[in-house]
């Protein structure tokens, strides 16, 4: 069984991790507006998606059970606004 050891909360385009990772949950939060979210692996927003979902407005989604690995680091990409991602990761 994996052991997240690490939680990043980010509310705008940025990194979870500067680091190779797992990513192994994540609770995404969006407000009135909805929108998209993207796990990429960088350091920036060049990387490749690993991860991509588009929320509707006023909701919560937990993913559980993931075990994504990023190679590079994990990168956030939240395009809109009024989204907060959490993530559980190495």
């Amino acid at each position: 069984m994996a052991t997240v050891s690490n939680t990043s909360i980010v509310s705008s385009d940025g990194q979870a991790t500067s680091y190779p990772a797992t990513v192994y949950w994540m609770s995404i939060s969006a407000a009135a507006t909805g929108g998209r979210v993207q796990l990429n692996d960088s350091t920036d927003d060049s990387g490749t998606d690993i991860f991509d979902i588009n929320m509707p407005a006023n909701s919560t989604q937990f993913f559980g059970g993931l075990d994504l690995y990023f190679g590079s680091a994990v990168y956030v990409d939240i395009p809109g606004s009024n989204i907060i991602v959490t993530v559980g990761h190495s």
